[in-house]
């Protein structure tokens, strides 16, 4: 007769536990906090400023013989701008389109010449824009700077 007895005991034990466990009462828990501190670590951002035009020696020209000619634009020297760790010239025709952009860190990258060309394909307004980067090291991000802009007339 033991036997009978534990299968009414068993359901009778887990009856009473969950009739236990509904009669306790869970509250979640509650916490606050208040306190005030400043951080160890100051963090601003860089402007990467234009090249101060007294710091750039350009030296233009726009040369003509006949009905040919040829527009020039090279820098001779330029002071590195502050946070910048990349220089670049960039050429602008007449009509607007980019014609060169070069590296000033190479002596190749300072200087552009248009070639000989009819007179007519050269008039007008050539631009030029010096200007510096931060490249990201190991990346292809780069923050760009402001440009030093100058002109070039040619007739």
């Amino acid at each position: 007769m033991q036997g009978k007895g534990i299968t009414w005991q068993l359901p009778a034990i887990i009856l009473a536990a969950v009739l236990l466990l509904m009669g306790v009462q869970v509250s979640p828990a509650h916490a606050k906090f208040n306190d005030t501190a400043t951080g160890a670590m100051a963090v601003t951002a860089a402007r990467i400023p234009a090249p101060v035009a007294s710091t750039v020696t350009v030296t233009k020209s726009c040369d003509s013989f006949l009905w040919f000619g040829q527009a020039k634009i090279s820098v001779g020297a330029f002071t590195a701008v502050a946070y910048a760790n990349y220089h670049e010239l960039k050429i602008i025709d007449p009509d607007g389109v980019v014609q060169f952009t070069g590296d000033m860190s190479k002596a190749s990258g300072k200087s552009y010449s248009s070639g000989v060309q009819s007179v007519g394909n050269l008039s007008g307004t050539w631009t030029y824009q010096i200007r510096g980067y931060y490249k990201v090291p190991n990346s292809s991000n780069s923050w760009v700077g402001q440009p030093l802009t100058g002109t070039l007339n040619c007739p």
